[in-house]
């Protein structure tokens, strides 16, 4: 397999990694020349603080994310490919076995690596990290750029920024805590000017907000949001007011979960139609689920592959073609699954792939996979545990593989991908045009 991707020009890279990187001076959020590493790892040692509400909505109970020092020195969660990489120690899986243990005891980690990366615009786009901030930047050609606004969204406790969807009228809802979202707003349509509006409380039977998408109906939208229970919950925004409004929420739950954890994370949620209002949602426990938003009816629901040892990591639809990223586990297994979607939205599967640089790895997380565009017509992106970006094409019935380019370091990569611009987020942002 090639080592190089064809026709993508890389506009945004990082220089050679520095200690200085770790401990980027303060900056304000209009400071365009601060360095990327900083940028949107460290908000909060940045000397950027969490915005007041602007209102006190009737619907919303604004609060700051809580920094106990319990929280701070608790048990972190770890990210997925860690927790799975773990697992396959303790099952005496030698290939990644780890040293002796030392005689000291871990009181917390923080993890600057992104969770999410989605776009707000057609300029700019959010980033989510695991250490609970959020950055919002602008796409561009320079050789190297700051965030336009940085802030603090939610308790690194509550495992980081994991949700982020732009809604109508310049707004995003984020992921809060366990039983919260978190709505925001940018004045005069600028996203230099983003202030938190108020949070909305749900049951915390539902857990943190882990995905979620927007559907566009009318005046009146819905937000439809993953959960980390195996749930999704359905909000109207009305952009005049400035306010969500729950409806209902679903369990899309599979009783009989494909990972070792009983973990039922709704991972991620696309638009499947938007004409029709129909969603999709990937789960840990190995389900895609199709649903309506304005009714929360299933339309159908299908184990990704049976004999799964891992869950869903990320989907991308466009028009009747789906893409399910999923970690691979041991030589026989996939990362990388293509589907029809069917009259009755049900899928059907026409091809699979292992996006594999090093065959003796235990396992290889496709982090995220999203479709595009080329010179050459349609085509898509992946981010690997192996710190390559792939690219591929695919055919009615197969998926076929251009090649991977070593981007990032190991674990893995958000992407966005948008009108011939993808994003690529890790520890470090990186931008490239199809050509």
């Amino acid at each position: 397999m090639s080592s190089t991707i064809p026709e993508v020009n890389k506009i945004n890279d990082r220089a050679p990694h520095t200690d200085h990187e770790r401990n980027p001076a303060p900056a304000s959020k209009f400071d365009r020349r601060l360095f990327l590493k900083g940028a949107a790892g460290i908000a909060a040692a940045g000397g950027v603080s969490m915005m007041a509400p602007s209102a006190a909505l009737a619907a919303a109970k604004p609060q700051a994310a809580p920094r106990s020092r319990a929280a701070a020195t608790g048990t972190a969660p770890l990210p997925k490919a860690l927790r799975s990489q773990a697992a396959l120690v303790e099952a005496g899986d030698s290939t990644t076995a780890f040293s002796a243990a030392l005689p000291i005891v871990q009181r917390g980690t923080t993890y600057q690596m992104a969770q999410e990366v989605r776009w707000l615009d057609a300029d700019h786009f959010a980033v989510g990290r695991w250490d609970g901030s959020m950055s919002i930047f602008e796409f561009q050609t320079a050789p190297y750029q700051g965030p336009l606004i940085n802030e603090a969204v939610s308790s690194p406790a509550m495992q980081g920024l994991r949700m982020i969807t732009a809604l109508s009228g310049a707004a995003i809802a984020t992921s809060n805590d366990s039983s919260s979202l978190a709505l925001w707003r940018a004045g005069d349509g600028d996203w230099a000017n983003l202030t938190l509006r108020g949070t909305y409380n749900y049951d915390p039977a539902l857990g943190s907000a882990s995905s979620g998408a927007w559907v566009a109906e009318s005046r009146l939208g819905r937000l439809v949001v993953g959960h980390a229970s195996g749930h999704l919950s359905i909000w109207r925004y009305d952009p005049v007011s400035g306010t969500l409004t729950f409806e209902r929420s679903v369990d899309v739950t599979n009783p009989n979960p494909v990972n070792p954890w009983n973990d039922h994370t709704v991972e991620d949620v696309v638009v499947a139609d938007a004409a029709k209002g129909i969603v999709a949602a990937g789960s840990e426990d190995g389900y895609v689920t199709m649903m309506r938003a304005s009714t929360g009816r299933i339309l159908s629901q299908t184990l990704f592959n049976p004999q799964a040892q891992r869950g869903i990591n990320a989907l991308s639809v466009v028009d009747d073609r789906l893409l399910v990223s999923n970690c691979s586990v041991g030589p026989s297994d996939y990362n990388t699954w293509y589907y029809s979607i069917n009259a009755d939205w049900s899928i059907t599967l026409l091809d699979k792939a292992n996006l594999l640089i090093d065959t003796s790895r235990s396992q290889t997380f496709n982090f995220d996979i999203v479709w595009g565009t080329y010179s050459g017509g349609r085509c898509w992106f992946a981010s690997t545990e192996e710190g390559a970006l792939w690219m591929g094409t695919v055919t009615q019935s197969s998926l076929q593989p251009i090649g991977y380019q070593r981007v990032t370091a190991p674990l893995g990569s958000a992407l966005a991908f948008q009108g011939g611009e993808l994003a690529m987020v890790a520890y470090d942002l990186y931008q490239f045009t199809t050509a």
